[in-house]
């Protein structure tokens, strides 16, 4: 009698970027960071293999900067550019339409598909008022493919926002010199977060990270 084949597990992972206008000094930074990030993902084997990864920025609009790739496969990342202003709403519309679309891609590719992982980095508010629905739309219970979501906030960042839209985890960054160290220290813990996870199979967040501050969600899922 043949054992049915056990399906391998896979994590969709967002990197969610805030690229408005007051990002712009930091533009080249971010994309050498996020290169670096995928340099050493793509040199691990175990972690290619379970975390496949999206890049989503939003300012004025949201763009879809890489659509979700298998790590190994992804030769060359598109240029982050940055300008405009910060909105939210439009950010998590497209966040729900990928995941949908995503976790069907992958089930077709026989993969165990766990619960998608948000990782969104701002410095600063929303400019638009009426995300909220479009937040609770995508962390609705009613939406079975929900994701976690982990936020990370420096620059003008507000920790009370950062709590809002966090299910897992928000951090603001109070013990960095500037803005180029708030961004590699967050990119180092999706990093390593990425590892950690691939290790033990499923997602695990890391209870600090260097030169942040963990504030309290306000969402639980």
């Amino acid at each position: 009698m043949t054992e049915p084949m056990v399906k391998s597990k896979v994590l969709p992972t967002y990197l969610v970027v805030d690229t408005s206008s007051s990002m712009k000094p930091q533009e080249q930074l971010l994309n050498d960071t996020v290169d670096h990030v995928f340099d050493v993902l793509g040199n691990s084997p175990r972690v290619s293999e379970f975390a496949h990864i999206s890049i989503v920025t939003f300012n004025t609009d949201t763009h879809v900067v890489l659509a979700m790739a298998d790590i190994d496969q992804v030769s060359q990342l598109p240029m982050i550019r940055c300008g405009g202003s910060t909105n939210y709403g439009r950010m998590f519309q497209v966040v729900k339409q990928r995941i949908d679309a995503d976790i069907d891609d992958l089930r077709n590719l026989g993969r165990a598909v766990l619960r998608p992982a948000v990782f969104i980095l701002t410095d600063g508010a929303p400019m638009d008022k009426n995300w909220a629905g479009d937040f609770s739309a995508l962390t609705d219970k009613g939406f079975r493919r929900r994701p976690h979501i982990i936020s990370y906030g420096f620059g003008n960042a507000n920790a009370a926002v950062l709590g809002k839209i966090a299910t897992k985890a928000a951090y603001l960054a109070t013990e960095v010199d500037n803005e180029k160290e708030a961004i590699v220290s967050m990119l180092t813990s999706l990093l390593n977060t990425l590892v950690t996870s691939a290790n033990s199979q499923e997602l695990r967040i890391p209870d600090q990270v260097d030169g942040y501050t963990r504030v309290p969600i306000e969402y639980v899922d």
